[in-house]
This record gives structure tokens, C-alpha cells and sequence, in this order.
């Protein structure tokens, strides 16, 4: 299992921008009983006999990684989901993309420290891939949204030092407006 719910995240993203996604979409929702994920792709997405194999932690398509024998992204997934109660659900179709919804209690005591989601997203937005990704994170009715694109516009390269710093300091600004920092 990861060490928190957004390494868990941090790596499922990562699955879309190694699909050759170019609109990517994730949905945070944190109630007091609830928490739900969606990440959703457009990438090249996968077969039904593929994603069955990708369930399985011994299963590697050896594209991505040449010298991997595992892949244990959604392995974890789901085992995150099993032992705390919540539910995992995949759907995926080829050449139009994937999505990913996680349900879970964020009361289970099994369940993962949710971690630093501002450091996750400034993570996922400077990552090297050429799409979009918009983020939406909402705890108990208050929310943001941010999308790379809009971040870049505004920003500039948002690998470059000033733009970073800015970068963090606003994803930093609105999850504290959420109360997770």
C-alpha cells in the first residue's frame, strides 16, 4: 500500500500521462462520511482482457517500464479499497481513455493518511507531460479549481523558479481555504 492517499493518486495520474492522455480530469470530494476520487482520461486506454491483467500486481505490458516484471498502481487500488471497506471501479476503453472513481470512509481506521495534496498537485501540474490536467478539490462544500493550462497561462513555464514558487504558494492558498493545510 502507499504511504498516503495522494502517492496513491500522485500514481494513478501518472498512469494517464504515460497513456498519452491529453485532457485529464481529477475530482477530490471529502465529506465527514465520504471520499471520493474520479481521475478520468482521454488516453489510449486498454482492452477489457488488458485491464483484467492490469489488476493483477504480477502483470507488467513491459512498454512503459522495460525492465519491470510488476505493476502495482491499480493492484494497490484496489487493496487500498478492500481494506478499509470503500470500492474501486475501472473503466477503460481503447483509444478513447480511462477513468478511475474511488469511493472510501475516511473514518476507517485501515485507511491511509490522506497526506499533502498541495505538494501532490504542484507534483502533478510541473510533471513533464504535454496535456492538460484540471483539478478540482472540494472538503465539506468549500472547493477549487485549477487546470494546468490556465496555470501556464497565467505563469508562465511552470518549471521555471518564479513560476514554481508561485505555483506552490497558490495551490498552498486554496487548500488551506479548504482547512487541509
Amino acid at each position: 500500500m502507499h504511504a498516503s492517499l495522494c502517492d496513491l493518486i500522485t500514481d494513478l495520474v501518472q498512469n494517464s500521462f504515460e497513456a498519452d492522455a491529453t485532457e485529464i480530469t481529477l475530482n477530490i470530494e471529502e465529506t465527514e462520511k465520504n471520499l471520493n476520487v474520479i481521475i478520468a482520461d482521454n488516453g489510449k486506454g486498454m482492452s477489457a482482457e488488458t485491464l483484467e491483467k492490469a489488476k493483477d500486481p504480477f502483470y507488467s505490458d513491459g512498454l512503459k517500464h522495460q525492465h519491470r516484471k510488476v505493476g502495482l498502481g491499480l493492484p494497490f487500488l484496489f487493496q487500498t479499497a478492500e481494506t478499509t471497506g470503500g470500492t474501486a471501479r475501472i473503466e477503460s476503453e481503447e483509444n478513447v481513455g480511462t477513468t478511475i472513481s474511488l469511493n472510501l470512509d475516511p473514518s476507517n481506521v485501515d485507511l491511509p493518511m490522506f497526506g499533502n495534496f498541495a505538494t501532490a498537485a504542484v507534483t502533478l501540474m510541473t510533471y513533464g507531460f504535454n496535456g492538460n490536467l484540471a483539478i478540482k478539490h472540494s472538503v465539506n462544500g468549500k472547493s477549487y479549481e485549477v487546470s494546468k493550462n490556465e496555470l501556464a497561462e497565467a505563469l508562465g513555464d511552470l518549471n521555471d523558479l518564479e513560476s514554481l514558487t508561485l505555483l506552490k504558494q497558490f495551490i498552498a492558498s486554496q487548500e488551506e481555504e479548504l482547512g487541509t493545510l
